[in-house]
C-alpha cells in the first residue's frame, strides 16, 4: 500500500472515533468471561464450542440399555464410570479413588469419591453408585460387560462392594464401559421409561436436547469433578453419509470427524487444515468355517485355507490399504495379543498340498455367504479370488443384515463366511471366550462351533488368572492351537481413525472408541 492510502486509511479511521465520541458512542468492552471469550496470540476470540459428526443416530441416552458403539461414544461425555480409561489404555480413578480385589478374586471394595454432583445438582452418594452397577447388571443390554457380576451393596457411606459370580481377571477394565457409568437413583427411579431421553449423570457434559436423526445437543458441567471442561457447547452432528460429513469438515462446517471413509482418508490427509489420526482398532475380521458339519469339518481343508490366505492383499484389496495383518485371535489392540507370533505364511502350494490330502485334489464349490454391508463385499470378493487360486470355488451370496445373522450366527446354516468382530474392552477374553469356548456353542457366540476340551482349559485358566505373565502366556498358547486347529482364521484390523480441525488439542484414534471431549480444546 503507498504512503499516500496509508495516510488517507488513518485519517478516516480518526474521524471516524471522534464522531462516534461525539455522539456519545463508546467501544465494546472486552469481555471478562475467559471460558466464552478467551483470547490467543493475535486477539482471535478462542472457541469454545464443537461439533462432532458421527455416522448415524443414538439408540438411547440410558447407559443400561444400550450395546451400539456410536451411542457409547455420546453417553461417555455425560456419564462417569467408577475407573477411567486413559488414552494410553491404563485404568486411573475415576468416581471411585480406589479399589482393593479381595484376595479370592470374587469381591472388589470401592471407595467412592466425596463431593461429587449430579447434573441436577444433587450430591452423588453410595447409593447411587450401588443403585446403578445393579441396574445394569439386571439389564439384558449389558451382559457382555456384566455377566461376570452378581450385585453391588452399599457397605458405608464411603464404601461400595461388588460381588462377582466368579473371578474375571478383565473385571476392572468392564468397569470403565459407558454401560457402568453412574446415573441418579432419583432421576431414573422418578423418569422410568423417560430417563432414556432425560438423562442425569455426573459427566463433564450435560444433557440439553435430543432430534432424532440430526442432533444431539449438550453444555458443559461446570461442577464436574475433575473441574469445567475447555469445550463449552458440544454438538454431536448425526451424518449417516461419511462423504458428506468429510466434505463438511474441509469447509469448516464440523470439527471433529469420526470414523471417516477410507476413500477419503487421503484427502483429509492431505488438506493442511486437518489433523488425521489413526491407529489398530477393537474390530478384526476374520474367516469362520462351520466346523460341525460340512466340507470344512475336515481340519485339513482349514489349514488349506490357512495357507491361501495373503493378509496383504486382503488389507489392500478389502479395506483400501487402510488395516493391519492380525495373526492371533484378538484384535492387535489388546491384553493377550501375541506381537511376535506368526500364523501359517501364504503358501498356496501347501495349501493345495493339503488339499490333496483330504480328498480334493481338484478342488471343490461352496457357498461364501456374505453380509451385503460394504464393510464386507469388497473383502469377501478378494478372499474369493484367494481360494479360486487353490481350487476351492466360493460363490458369493449377498445377504440383507438380518438374514446373513440368522443364518450365520443363530442357524450355523453356512460353510464358511468372513466374519467381523469388535473388543470392546481391552482384553483378549473378550472376544477368545465368546468365539473359542464349547460353552458359548448355541446361543452364544461360537459361531464356528469349535469344542475342543484343552482349548476350553486353556481359555478358562487364562481368564481366571490374577497374573498378567500367566495370562499373557497361556494366549501364546491358545494362539497356536487356534493356529493348529483352524476353526476360525484371523485375517486383519481395520483402522480406528479420526479426523478434526488442526487447531483441536486432545485428539486422539482411540482403539476403544472412547473419544472423551473433555480433553479437548481449541
Amino acid at each position: 500500500m503507498s504512503n499516500k492510502k496509508i495516510k488517507r486509511s488513518l485519517c478516516l479511521v480518526l474521524a471516524m472515533l471522534i464522531l462516534l465520541a461525539g455522539c456519545g458512542v463508546n467501544p465494546p468492552a472486552e469481555s471478562t468471561n475467559a471460558a466464552d471469550n478467551t483470547k490467543n496470540e493475535g486477539d482471535a476470540v478462542k472457541k469454545d464450542s464443537l461439533v462432532f459428526s458421527i455416522n448415524g443416530d443414538i439408540a438411547t441416552l440410558d447407559p443400561k440399555l444400550t450395546k451400539d458403539t456410536v451411542t457409547f461414544l455420546v453417553l461417555f461425555q455425560m456419564f462417569d464410570p467408577l475407573i477411567r480409561e486413559e488414552p494410553d489404555g491404563t485404568l486411573a480413578p475415576g468416581l471411585a479413588e480406589k479399589w482393593e480385589v479381595s484376595e479370592d478374586g470374587m469381591e472388589i471394595l470401592f471407595t467412592i469419591r466425596k463431593g461429587v454432583k449430579f447434573h441436577n445438582g444433587d450430591t452423588m452418594t453410595v447409593e447411587d453408585v450401588a443403585y446403578s452397577l445393579n441396574r445394569a447388571i439386571q439389564s439384558s443390554y449389558t451382559t457382555a460387560m456384566t455377566n461376570n457380576m452378581d450385585s453391588a451393596e452399599v457397605v458405608d457411606e464411603n464404601t461400595v462392594k461388588l460381588r462377582l459370580k466368579n473371578v474375571y481377571a478383565p473385571i476392572l477394565s468392564c468397569l470403565t464401559s459407558s454401560s457402568l457409568g453412574i446415573v441418579s437413583k432419583k432421576a431414573a427411579e422418578e423418569a422410568g421409561e423417560d430417563f432414556a431421553r432425560n438423562p442425569v449423570g455426573t459427566g463433564p457434559f450435560k444433557f440439553v436436547e435430543w432430534k432424532n436423526g440430526e442432533r444431539i445437543v449438550m453444555e458443559r458441567f461446570d461442577d464436574h469433578y475433575r473441574g469445567p471442561a475447555a469445550i463449552k457447547d458440544l454438538t454431536f452432528k448425526i451424518m449417516t453419509d461419511k462423504n458428506t460429513a468429510a466434505i463438511a469438515l474441509e469447509k469448516g462446517e464440523i470439527d471433529v470427524l469420526y470414523d471417516p471413509d477410507s476413500a477419503d482418508t487421503q484427502s483429509l490427509k492431505d488438506n493442511e487444515n486437518i489433523a488425521y489420526y489413526e491407529g489398530a482398532s477393537v474390530y478384526y475380521y476374520h474367516i469362520l468355517f462351520n466346523t460341525e458339519k460340512g466340507k470344512f469339518s475336515d481340519k485339513k481343508l482349514r489349514q488349506a485355507v490357512s495357507y491361501a490366505i495373503d493378509r496383504e492383499a486382503l488389507i489392500l484389496g478389502g479395506l483400501d490399504g487402510y488395516g493391519v495383518p492380525v495373526e492371533c485371535p484378538m484384535p492387535p489392540t489388546v491384553f493377550g495379543y501375541q506381537k511376535d507370533f506368526k500364523n501359517n505364511p501364504y503358501d498356496p502350494a501347501k495349501a493345495k498340498q493339503l488339499m490333496a490330502e483330504a480328498g480334493y485334489p481338484d478342488g471343490f464349490t461352496v457357498k461364501l455367504k456374505c453380509n451385503q454391508s460394504s464393510i464386507y463385499t469388497k473383502p469377501t470378493e478378494v478372499l474369493q479370488e484367494q481360494l479360486r487360486q487353490i481350487g476351492i470355488n466360493s460363490e458369493i451370496e449377498l445377504m440383507e443384515r438380518s438374514t446373513y445373522i440368522q443364518d450365520v450366527t443363530t442357524d450355523c446354516n453356512y460353510e464358511i463366511t468372513l466374519y467381523m468382530v469388535s473388543c470392546t474392552i481391552p482384553d483378549a477374553d473378550f472376544v477368545v471366550t465368546k468365539r473359542l469356548h464349547s460353552s458359548m456353542i448355541g446361543g452364544g457366540n461360537n459361531f464356528s462351533r469349535v469344542s475342543i476340551p484343552e482349548l476350553d482349559k486353556l481359555i478358562e485358566e487364562a481368564r481366571t488368572s490374577q497374573d498378567p505373565n500367566v495370562r499373557y502366556e497361556l494366549y501364546g498358547k491358545i494362539s497356536e492351537m487356534v493356529k493348529e486347529e483352524a476353526p476360525l482364521i484371523p485375517i486383519m484390523s481395520e483402522l480406528a481413525d479420526i479426523a478434526a480441525n488442526k487447531n483441536i488439542k486432545g485428539v486422539y484414534s482411540s482403539s476403544s472408541e472412547r473419544h472423551y471431549v473433555y480433553n479437548y480444546s481449541w
